[in-house]
């Protein structure tokens, strides 16, 4: 159901009847993050632990506490910069636009617009990717690695690729030693 306005009661009355709503993000897509969905305002009856098991809730859970902190901490950082906020605060910025690049993914569909091939990515490799995004594995990667990829394994591949020298950068270092 296309409703923009959460507010509007023709809407709020249709999503009270629906076990789930996908909410879509103009925000998100402008953002170049796909697919646009907004995980913090869509929901399920359906995700619980007897339906989806323990391991599944507790990662959606614990992706979407830290989504949440991100999102109450883009004010501060709009205001004062990232530099402000504590350690603690950092990390869970950085372990949330980690989230969300990760949670993108090139569709087979839009091959033909985006030049990216479409991947198909497991339940499995979703879960542990996001849990090892949560531990910190993945920290030193830059976000880029990161996003538009299938299985957390790739971003290894393309944080390589990504530091790989050009031969502008390595004529440049010979410029530099000479």
């Amino acid at each position: 159901m296309p409703a923009d306005d959460f507010t509007d009661p023709a809407a709020v009355h249709t999503f009270s009847h629906l076990s789930a709503s996908i909410v879509l993000s103009r925000k998100r897509a402008s953002e170049g993050l796909y697919p646009a969905i907004d995980p913090l305002q869509s929901n399920s009856k359906m995700a619980s632990p007897g339906v989806v098991g323990e391991r599944h809730y507790a990662l959606a859970q614990e992706v979407r506490r830290t989504l949440a902190q991100y999102s109450q901490l883009k004010d501060i950082i709009a205001m004062l910069g990232l530099e402000q906020l504590s350690p603690e605060d950092r990390n869970v910025v950085n372990r949330a636009r980690r989230l969300e690049r990760f949670l993108t993914q090139p569709f087979f569909t839009t091959e033909q617009f985006t030049g990216l091939k479409g991947k198909l990515v497991t339940l499995a490799d979703s879960l542990d990717g996001c849990e090892r995004i949560l531990r910190d594995e993945f920290k030193d990667y830059s976000e880029s690695a990161l996003y538009m990829i299938g299985a957390i394994d790739e971003a290894q591949e393309k944080a390589k690729s990504e530091k790989k020298p050009t031969p502008e950068s390595e004529r440049d270092a010979d410029t530099d030693e000479s």
